[in-house]
């Protein structure tokens, strides 16, 4: 039996929530080997959500989404393995 798109929706949405709200409490409480910088965008797409779903949650265009996860994605490879950014 094909999965239903509506639960399947349903399940793509609880899990983005689930994830932010992980991320918020690891960033809170979490020891510094736990923060790994991870953007919203990035979050949501890992969750399941297409950019267009992330654009319309963020109020960014499409191309605005992609544009920012490839930027993460150089940013996280220039740093070196193991060590945390972190801004003062």
């Amino acid at each position: 039996m094909a999965e239903d798109p509506l639960l399947r929706s349903i399940e793509t949405k609880l899990t983005a929530v689930l994830a932010l709200m992980a991320d918020s409490h690891l960033r809170a409480h979490g020891t510094q080997r736990q923060q790994r910088p991870r953007s919203l965008d990035r979050i949501l797409t890992d969750t399941g959500l297409s950019a267009r779903e992330v654009g319309k949650l963020l109020s960014k265009t499409e191309r605005a989404v992609h544009l920012a996860l490839q930027a993460e994605k150089t940013s996280l490879g220039k740093a070196p393995k193991g060590r945390v950014e972190t801004q003062d």
